[in-house]
């Protein structure tokens, strides 16, 4: 019985050193190096990102970013439903969904799965009317629907039946490009304006009366306020108020974050070195910089170089566009710049999505996303057998 034991410690030792030692699988993370750094700026940490760091191009796999992903086919069966615009601008509530396309067509509003309700409001110059759309904010729980026109110092109201209600004054004269954000129940608004000579307030708070409550004067964070900025990138996909100035060419700009409490713009994140046009888009997770230059003449073909930056590992690459599980690359031009609140999505004609599912590569698919490209094959066939639909992909941002 002593040999025995004597002997098993060394049959265990002989049996473990057989063993194969299994590889670690790396993250997609991990795969990419590291392009940014943290830096203090005057207190505060700062994420600084360098193009030139970046040595790799991949798609990001979108499972990455969001949950709940979800393919919605949106109602086109009466003429005032059809969505005439590609890539149009998109608003979510939880059974909602709001689609406006500037002065394209009147606010359309659909049920979440995709059915058409009405209009909200219409164009023209009358009472509840207006020409051109900048911006929207759906409130379903307190029954309204706030819409901001072109260069406007008034906000219109309507509830989701499409009555119309008395309008906002705003604090000031707005800008191409502004956005705003209701708190309904304490009656106040949020506002963000884009930089301008004009510009007193880049961002503030006011009552539904005008009267301002408190605002980041636009003096404190911008000295070079001699040109104007066509837009602040303003789209509350998180709990934060970003604000970042589109239109000049960037010179280190910063993506600030408004702190109510504080009253102050605290810098986020900017890229080093870029003297391009850029978006800078905030996930929760990630920051995503568009070069805002393109490439093609149509709708079809636009273009825009993209890179993506991972917040906890400061690791990223430059992307075409976010992969499905279809193998569907979603990644045309501005891709997340229409996008308001939450949520990843895209709407699209349907026979341009099968332009890209022509473009799919299928025999580097796995048989999983083979059955999903499938899938989406027959979606499309079986609602677009007499006319051209328009095609809902969506998301929820993962936190």
């Amino acid at each position: 019985m002593k040999k025995l034991l004597f002997f098993l410690p060394f049959i265990s030792v002989l049996f473990s050193c057989g063993e194969t030692p299994k590889q670690e699988v790396k993250s997609f993370w991990d795969q990419c190096d590291v392009i940014a750094k943290r830096e203090v700026v005057n207190g505060d940490t700062v994420i600084v990102c360098d193009p030139k760091l970046i040595k790799q191009k991949k798609n990001i796999p979108l499972d990455l970013l969001v949950d709940s992903f979800e393919i919605i086919i949106m109602d086109n069966k009466r003429e005032e439903a059809l969505i005439s615009k590609r890539f149009p601008n998109l608003y979510f509530t939880e059974n909602y969904i709001g689609v406006t396309a500037y002065s394209y067509f009147p606010m359309k509003l659909f049920r979440k799965d995709g059915t058409f309700v009405r209009h909200i409001g219409a164009r023209g110059q009358g009472p509840g009317e207006y020409a051109v759309i900048d911006a929207v904010f759906m409130d379903e729980k307190n029954d309204r629907i706030y819409i901001l026109p072109f260069s406007a110092d008034y906000i219109l109201v309507y509830d989701f039946k499409g009555n119309i209600y008395p309008r906002i004054k705003l604090a000031e004269n707005l800008l191409y490009g502004s956005t705003i954000k209701v708190y309904g129940d304490k009656k106040q608004v949020l506002v963000t304006k884009p930089i301008s000579p004009e510009t007193n307030y880049c961002v503030w708070i006011q009552d539904f009366e005008g009267n301002l409550i408190q605002g980041a004067k636009t003096s404190d964070y911008y000295k070079d306020v001699t040109s104007f900025s066509e837009s602040t990138i303003t789209h509350f996909r998180t709990d934060d108020i970003e604000l970042f100035r589109f239109g000049v060419l960037n010179g280190n700009e910063f993506l600030y974050h408004y702190d109510i409490e504080k009253n102050k713009l605290i810098p986020q994140f900017r890229i080093d070195g870029d003297d391009q046009y850029i978006f800078i888009h905030e996930l929760p997770n990630h920051f995503v910089v568009e070069k805002a230059q393109s490439t093609g003449t149509s709708d079809n073909d636009l273009f825009t170089e993209k890179l993506i930056v991972d917040k906890k590992t400061l690791r990223g690459c430059y992307f075409d566009g976010f992969e499905t599980a279809s193998g569907l690359i979603l990644g045309n031009y501005c891709i997340l710049n229409q996008v308001y609140g939450p949520n990843f999505a895209v709407l699209d004609f349907s026979s341009n999505v099968s332009e890209y599912i022509q473009k799919i590569k299928k025999e580097s698919l796995t048989s999983t996303q083979k059955q999903e490209l499938q899938k989406l094959k027959s979606i499309i066939e079986e609602n677009d057998a007499n006319d051209e639909c328009s095609i809902l992909f969506r998301g929820k941002f993962k936190n």
